[in-house]
């Protein structure tokens, strides 16, 4: 299995970082295809995830976000095998270093050609919405 490790820094607190990626109003993944859902039975849940998956969730007062991550509307492309997201969030100061691991991605497998570009842009708009309000807006070339 292959995994993807990114970092940003953010000129902002870790609480203002892990507020803006908690919130799925405000996450900004749907122009990449994918979506972030919360309900009442879960503190945080993602893809592909249930209510009755929060034992695989993992919150660490606000510095660690892991979970599993499965396409349910693609199945196969990562081999119908889910893959695990972490973010860690380290306060440097007046920066917070975001750490990003993806793991169990399948090797040539077609989710992981759409992760690999896809992660740093989002992490590029999570970034501009933390420190200016606005996530940036990606526009496909005609």
């Amino acid at each position: 299995m292959t995994s993807l490790n990114f970092d940003i820094y953010l000129r902002s607190t870790p609480e203002r970082v892990w507020a803006v990626l908690t919130n799925p109003g405000k996450v900004p993944f749907e122009p990449f295809g994918m979506s972030f859902h919360t309900d009442s039975g879960a503190r945080h849940q993602f893809p592909g995830q249930t209510a009755e998956d929060e034992t695989d969730s993992e919150s660490a007062a606000g510095r660690r976000l892991t979970c599993e991550w499965l396409q349910t509307d693609h199945l196969t492309a990562n081999g119908g095998h889910p893959s695990v997201v972490s973010f860690e969030l380290t306060a440097m100061g007046e920066v917070t270093r975001l750490s990003l691991v993806h793991r169990y991605l399948t090797p040539d497998g077609s989710y992981l050609k759409v992760v690999v570009p896809g992660w740093p842009m989002l992490l590029s708009s999570l970034k501009s919405l933390v420190e200016t309000g606005e996530p940036l807006e990606f526009r496909t070339s005609a």
